[in-house]
């Protein structure tokens, strides 16, 4: 497929759908002062060409239990074993790893229990690989969902902010069409009422209304995620460290000011955090690391290593050149969902 041209507009549609994924096109172009037109024609060309997406995702009380699972695979099997990994609904992060792992993947379940049977019962025997460790996550102190490209001036983030508040999670339950709802929404985010209403078996209205009590429960949020095609961040790298754990709740802030940080996960395990970077070049992983330690001076960097490819990030199937061109819902399907799938060029 040959590349096609993104400029800046680009970027600050995508940055705008960080704050605000599901904005209407008008809204949108009211922010980022252009026609409504030309906001839809840029984001259909950018998600059929699987540079950019919007995935939702489980959230607040329904939120799932993690573990980062680190895997070593016999020589020549990693690819074969991530493809098989990559089609499970129970691992929504797939990525081939340089180092000490094979492949770093990111697994989830209801449970506990329901996650370490996946682990056990399902990644353990999986034929060409030779060794499994699993680092349950006890909080995320960065989302990947927070990353900005610094694509919209101070005032239109303002505008974003006010139009996207932040609501307090509640505790609730997904109902049946609240299930089919959230499911379609994790193959596409932006899916529009009519499209979800055919899904779920009831009305737009009654979706709409149904949606907005989701978000408002915060049991479900959004994320817009690229390739490196559309933001030139080509090096994804990955760093093990440990914490004092006194220095945990004041760590969490530093982090986050942090250059370059995608994610940051606290775990259980011989490290305690694990801290992903998205980097232009692979000579910025010793100055990331640099500046992280003399944010972090308790921290020890126990390993660190650079993403070879990402075959699946956050249910989303990649090609080998990062762009989107399937999904694998977060969910557990109730039935079969509108095919999503990025156009051939």
């Amino acid at each position: 497929m040959p590349d096609v041209p993104f400029d800046e507009l680009d970027l600050a549609i995508v940055d705008a759908l960080r704050s605000s994924a599901r904005a209407t096109w008008r809204e949108l172009a009211a922010v980022l002062g252009v026609d409504p037109a030309t906001v839809a024609r840029r984001w259909a060309r950018m998600q059929a060409a699987g540079v950019a997406w919007v995935t939702a995702h489980p959230a607040g009380s329904i939120t799932p239990t993690c573990a980062l699972v680190e895997i070593r695979c016999a020589p020549g099997r990693s690819g074969e074993v991530a493809g098989l990994l990559a089609g499970d609904v129970e691992a929504p992060t797939v990525r081939l790893m340089s180092g000490a792992r094979h492949i770093l993947a990111l697994a989830q379940a209801p449970d506990l229990g329901t996650l370490s049977r996946y682990v056990l019962d399902r990644v353990e025997h999986l034929p060409g690989i030779t060794e499994v460790q699993s680092h349950p996550v006890t909080s995320s102190t960065v989302e990947a969902g927070r990353w900005r490209d610094g694509a919209l001036d101070s005032e239109q983030r303002r505008r974003l902010a006010g139009s996207a508040r932040k609501r307090p999670a509640h505790a609730g339950v997904l109902e049946g069409p609240d299930h089919r709802i959230a499911h379609a929404l994790t193959v596409d985010g932006r899916m529009s009422f009519e499209r979800l209403a055919e899904y779920a078996g009831i009305g737009p209205v009654a979706v709409g209304r149904r949606l907005t009590r989701l978000v408002d429960a915060g049991l479900v949020t959004f994320r817009c995620d690229t390739s490196p095609h559309l933001t030139g961040h080509s090096v994804a790298a990955v760093f093990f460290g440990s914490l004092d754990v006194r220095d945990l709740d004041a760590a969490e802030e530093r982090i986050r000011s942090l250059p370059g940080v995608r994610a940051s996960r606290f775990v259980a395990g011989p490290y305690n955090v694990v801290i992903d970077v998205w980097l232009r070049s692979t000579a910025e992983v010793r100055e990331v690391e640099r500046r992280m330690c003399q944010a972090l001076p308790t921290l020890q960097v126990q390993d660190r290593a650079v993403v070879q490819r990402t075959v699946k990030l956050l249910g989303r199937i990649l090609d080998e050149d990062g762009r989107s061109i399937r999904s694998v819902p977060l969910l557990p399907e109730f039935s079969p969902l509108p095919a999503v799938e990025r156009r051939k060029h």
